[in-house]
């Protein structure tokens, strides 16, 4: 039971990731603007992907809040 919540979750978060690095949503920070020097699609690419990797972490390692303790 615990793997296939897990399968969900990574399969939401894989989903979630997939809709946030499709076009609709790129097209809007492709504009000329720049943060501290970066342009803004590097930027917005780099933390979408960092969330994307530490998100995964975070649900793989997590641990059942429910499991008995010994």
């Amino acid at each position: 039971m615990r793997d296939r919540s897990k399968g969900r979750r990574l399969f939401f978060i894989s989903a979630l990731f997939m809709v946030l690095l499709n076009f609709p949503l790129l097209s809007i920070f492709n504009s000329g603007a720049t943060v501290s020097g970066v342009p803004v699609l590097y930027l917005y690419l780099t933390v979408v992907w960092l969330l994307c990797i530490a998100a995964i972490a975070f649900f793989i390692n997590r641990q059942n809040p429910r499991k008995e303790r010994k």
